[in-house]
């Protein structure tokens, strides 16, 4: 994970030499926090693999903070590899057995939508860290899987990307289309369509889940809110799942 960084800017087309002299100067920028272009397109990468976490995540903070580039800066994108290394690689020798129970959940999940619940993640050595359930899912059915990588030293936590929902005449209704990000470190399952319950800025509110990731290193993690509560609910059938506590 956050092995790029993707840099967009908001450039005249037409200033074509004034941009060079620009990208140039950002190029700069970014190594003094051990960030390198790639020589693809707008993408950056860490100079220093193992400490990727930390350099993706300062070079984010300097690019926003650089006046200069107040009115410069579009976005940035966080890049992640989703194909750290073969399936038959992973070593699995340190996960424990997945309770019956929450391994249906899942299952019950891929039956349904043919499209696993999330990514697995292994760290340097391909020891699985976290997914193993998708990883079982994935040599049961013959079907691919996201691999990601993450930095053993450093922290993981699995986040969930939703959109606020509210319940009204007895279904769960989209407040918005804007998509928020929250830790999830519940025991409960989680996949895309479930209803959790959040902390906000505003406080508790319901959200749906769209997408299940991971972010790793200790700046990352430590941006987002935390779920407080899965509701044992899914937005399309509106009904309780009764999972295990």
């Amino acid at each position: 994970m956050n092995e790029t960084l993707s840099v967009y800017l908001n450039l005249d087309p037409e200033r074509r030499i004034e941009n060079e002299v620009l990208i140039r100067r950002i190029d700069k920028l970014l190594l003094t926090v051990g960030m390198k272009y790639s020589g693809v397109m707008n993408m950056y990468i860490p100079t220093d693999r193992q400490k990727r976490d930390q350099i993706v995540f300062q070079a984010e903070v300097l690019l926003r903070e650089t006046d200069w580039l107040k009115d410069l800066l579009a976005y940035t994108l966080v890049g992640t590899l989703t194909n750290a290394c073969p399936m038959e690689e992973i070593l699995t020798d340190a996960m424990s057995n997945p309770s019956p129970e929450k391994l249906w959940y899942y299952e019950q999940y891929y039956q349904k939508t043919h499209e696993l619940p999330h990514a697995v993640v292994v760290d340097e050595n391909k020891q699985l860290r976290d997914g193993y359930i998708s990883y079982l899912l994935a040599k049961k059915y013959h079907v691919p899987v996201e691999i990601c990588e993450m930095v053993s030293a450093q922290p993981l936590r699995k986040i969930v990307k939703g959109m606020h929902v509210e319940f009204s005449d007895g279904k769960w209704r989209k407040k918005s289309d804007k998509r928020c990000i929250w830790i999830y470190s519940l025991r409960e399952p989680v996949v895309p369509g479930d209803i959790l319950m959040a902390n906000t800025k505003t406080g508790a509110d319901f959200i749906c889940v769209h997408r299940i990731e991971y972010t790793a290193g200790r700046e990352f993690c430590s941006k987002y809110a935390k779920i407080r509560q899965h509701m044992n609910t899914n937005m399309e059938e509106g009904e309780s799942t009764h999972h295990e506590k």
